[in-house]
């Protein structure tokens, strides 16, 4: 997990303010004949609206790409198992592999120890223990820029350790966020990441 940590960091987290897009205008002011017929819409107003607003959102855009704030992400790093059977994608997907190594009949915990390594790009994470609970987490104010939640399960293993399957997700709101499940190998004695897919959107 260590010697993936910043490649599953950079594969699954974004800025979530870049996901502010400005939607052109589909209303306008209703035009009707001298008989009362509806003949079309007048978009003049709307029209010259969206074209402000998207003009402030590049701006903004700009400035969001010249800051060089932390992100902060809230992370648990307490990490089970998936609730769900990953058995049958890592067959699918590791064909050649030995048996995946069954889950513990006890679900152990396992707290991994992320505050040493070094992240890419703007991220930092943060306990999630230190923020509100539940969708509190949204409303709160903070001094600092709040990028979202991020989750890991705890890797499947094949029987030779050469091969490994997790679940993962990243929230950014209340409904936006999407879920990934990632396969790891083993090159040359050193863990890759070997394909991200999107299981989950919202």
């Amino acid at each position: 997990m260590t010697e993936i940590f910043p490649a599953l960091i950079d594969s699954t987290c974004i800025d979530y303010r870049f996901f502010s897009v400005v939607k052109p205008p589909l209303y306008g002011k209703i035009i009707f004949d001298d008989n009362g017929n509806r003949i079309g819409i007048d978009t003049t107003n709307a029209k010259a609206k969206y074209e402000r607003e998207l003009l402030e959102q590049k701006s903004r855009m700009a400035q969001i790409e010249k800051d060089t704030s932390k992100l902060i992400i809230a992370f648990n790093p307490i990490l089970k198992y998936d609730q769900e059977d990953l058995a049958e994608y890592f067959k699918a997907y590791f064909k050649n592999a030995k048996t995946l190594i069954p889950k513990e009949k006890k679900d152990t915990i396992y707290t991994f120890e992320y505050k040493n390594i070094n992240l890419p790009n703007k991220f930092k994470l943060k306990d999630i223990s230190l923020f509100p609970k539940g969708g509190e987490i949204w409303k709160a104010k903070y001094p600092f820029v709040f990028n979202g939640v991020i989750y890991f399960t705890r890797i499947q293993f094949d029987l030779d350790k050469r091969f490994g399957i997790l679940n993962g997700g990243f929230t950014c709101g209340r409904h936006c966020g999407q879920g990934f499940r990632i396969f790891i190998k083993k090159i040359n004695e050193k863990w890759i990441i070997d394909k991200v897919e999107n299981t989950w959107v919202s």
